[in-house]
């Protein structure tokens, strides 16, 4: 046998070298596997980083949302604060009592304008004017009632 530079066996001849891509392409004639798998691998990337993107933009919008909710509950308190302020105002007695005469022109009975009835008493007192004295004098129709407490005018008993 003549020496030439071809080896005997093709196995013993590939080198060490040789990449598995390469073996395909020669082996099948079809697109390296690398191929594919560097355009799978830039795909899932590009894809990654638009959903990171989208993600970032998703809790800005939310962190301004939530920080405009935190001023309007700011506001809310304060103007809560103020509400209870003005309630305890305007609950005082003589604020209530300023309001009666001022708005509604309401005032303080006399006591030519009360009238005393008790129940389970079938008698009252009846006020009665003359007209030259202008004095102020009562007719008894019954007994007097207990808890009447008029300090100005004595009661005359009903058979004097």
């Amino acid at each position: 046998m003549a020496i030439s530079d071809k080896p005997a066996n093709r196995r013993a001849a590939a080198p060490y070298n040789t990449d598995i891509g390469e073996l395909f392409v020669r082996r099948f004639n079809v697109v390296s596997i690398y191929v594919v798998v560097l355009l799978l691998l830039a795909a899932a990337i590009v894809w990654s980083g638009i959903k990171t993107a989208e993600a970032v933009q998703q809790y800005h919008q939310d962190y301004k949302t939530l920080q405009d909710m935190k001023k309007q509950e700011r506001k809310l308190q304060i103007e809560h604060q103020r509400l209870l302020i003005e309630q305890q105002t305007f609950s005082a007695t003589p604020q209530i009592a300023s309001r009666a005469v001022a708005e509604l022109g309401m005032y303080s009975p006399t006591l030519k304008d009360k009238l005393i009835i008790q129940p389970g008493v079938a008698t009252a007192l009846a006020p009665v004017v003359f007209d030259d004295d202008d004095e102020l004098d009562l007719d008894v129709v019954g007994p007097r009632a207990s808890t009447d407490i008029s300090p100005e005018e004595p009661v005359a008993e009903a058979g004097q």
